[in-house]
């Protein structure tokens, strides 16, 4: 009981310090994103130990060679992610281009024939820039997300996500995404994380990773394609989001083989 009010207390304090780290880092200009960058990165080295230990262990072993690398980047982008969040809108004034889609036509050509898209998504880059470009991009975006440990984390990260005009259902809510796309409402999924004792083990970088079946559950049972969009960062900074066609469910396959489908999508990305 002590050990999770410890546990409580913590991530509350960790939530504060981030409500006042982002709210500091607002009232400056673009020009400090640089220092702020290196900034982030040394709070993420400090506070994310545990995470950055279970990514070193995590690492398939094809990578072994390069693994500090692998890390300081994921560090890195993890650190511009959270500045291009902040600063979405001053970015996107001053550099129109900054974000981009390639093979558009895919979704529109989806709508055309009268199906509504279901994105599946990765954490890849800046996911969540993604979700407000699709909005913007015309597609009324609802997005399926997983809560935080902290139910104040998880209000402030979906408040943000709604001023952005994305809508947000929590996770475990197969029967309502499938209502939104029946009723014409686009829906996005990220499914690339941990599915534990509730997903299906497949071969993921040459080991055995759990899936959720949720996308493939939600695909089929609502008759609308599941489409990969995954965001891929230039050297110039900018970030080209790249749409991939409908993956294609064939007749008698297995649940387990339709889920080392998309998991192999997240593989070969």
């Amino acid at each position: 009981m002590i050990k999770d009010k410890l546990k409580t207390l913590r991530r509350t304090l960790r939530y504060y310090l981030i409500r006042l780290l982002i709210g500091s880092i607002r009232l400056l200009p673009l020009s400090k994103i640089p220092k702020l960058k290196l900034l982030l990165i040394k709070a993420i080295k400090t506070f994310g130990t545990k995470e950055i230990s279970k990514a070193y262990e995590l690492l398939p072993a094809e990578f072994s060679d390069r693994k500090d690398s692998i890390i300081r980047g994921m560090i890195e982008n993890v650190a511009l992610n959270v500045l291009e969040i902040i600063y979405y809108e001053k970015l996107i004034k001053v550099n129109p281009d900054f974000c981009k889609f390639e093979n558009w036509e895919i979704i529109e050509n989806v709508k055309k024939h009268g199906k509504t898209p279901l994105l599946l998504v990765g954490h890849f880059c800046d996911w969540e820039v993604m979700g407000y470009e699709l909005v913007k991009a015309g597609l009324d975006l609802t997005v399926i997300a997983r809560p935080n440990n902290l139910q104040k984390m998880t209000d402030y990260i979906n408040n943000l996500r709604q001023s952005h005009k994305l809508r947000v259902v929590m996770h475990n809510n197969i029967m309502e995404a499938i209502k939104l796309l029946h009723n014409n409402m686009p829906v996005a999924i990220l499914s690339d994380l941990n599915a534990r004792e509730w997903g299906y083990q497949v071969e993921f970088f040459g080991r055995n990773a759990s899936f959720y079946s949720a996308p493939v559950i939600i695909s089929v049972r609502s008759g609308m394609p599941l489409i990969p969009v995954f965001p891929e960062r230039q050297p110039n900074g900018n970030i080209i989001f790249k749409v991939k066609e409908p993956i294609v469910w064939e007749k008698g396959e297995s649940m387990r083989d339709r889920v080392q489908k998309y998991a192999k999508i997240y593989d070969e990305e």
